[in-house]
């Protein structure tokens, strides 16, 4: 008996097998490489967390985007970018500005603290400072702050600050 072209020959006892081996394979590879990078990870973060605490701002801001990216930990994060931001890191400043104000209402303690970290962003050639910052004004009612603070970021290169300018000159 011959079997058409177009057809494969299949042996069922042999399929569950291979497909049992596979399964089993594929599980074990991801678990081991879970476990691998979960280890590695682990070892990076407490580098990093060594690093800040002897005064290294990059490590500071690094470990703090990663409570934020990675782990979903904005609490964790805030000191961290906090003190990095002290350190005069300008994107920790941005960062955690950002962070400090969602956490506050207009006119709250944690949006000065978050206009004070958009502040000194901004005064260091940060755009993204001076943006951020005449969009907090902005929102506590402030137009006319805000306006120059976004042609401020307006002549730094971003175009959302230029946006701003026309739509408050109108």
């Amino acid at each position: 008996m011959s079997l058409p072209a177009n057809r494969y020959v299949t042996f069922p006892e042999r399929d569950l097998i291979v497909k049992t081996k596979s399964v089993a394979w594929i599980i074990a590879l991801v678990l081991g490489c879970l476990l691998t990078t979960s280890n590695e990870v682990r070892a990076e973060e407490d580098k990093l967390l060594d690093l800040c605490n002897n005064g290294n701002s990059s490590a500071c801001f690094e470990r703090g985007k990663k409570y934020v990216t990675l782990d979903r930990d904005n609490k964790k994060a805030i000191p961290l970018f906090r003190k990095s931001c002290a350190a005069d890191h300008m994107t920790a400043c941005l960062w955690g500005g950002n962070l400090i104000q969602n956490t506050g209402k207009q006119y709250s303690a944690q949006w000065k603290e978050a206009s004070k970290m958009f502040k000194k962003a901004c005064e260091a050639g940060e755009d993204a400072g001076c943006f951020n910052l005449g969009a907090l004004f902005y929102k506590e009612g402030r137009a006319s702050k805000a306006k120059k603070l976004f042609k401020q970021a307006c002549d730094m290169g971003n175009q959302p600050g230029c946006d701003n300018v026309k739509w408050l000159s109108k």
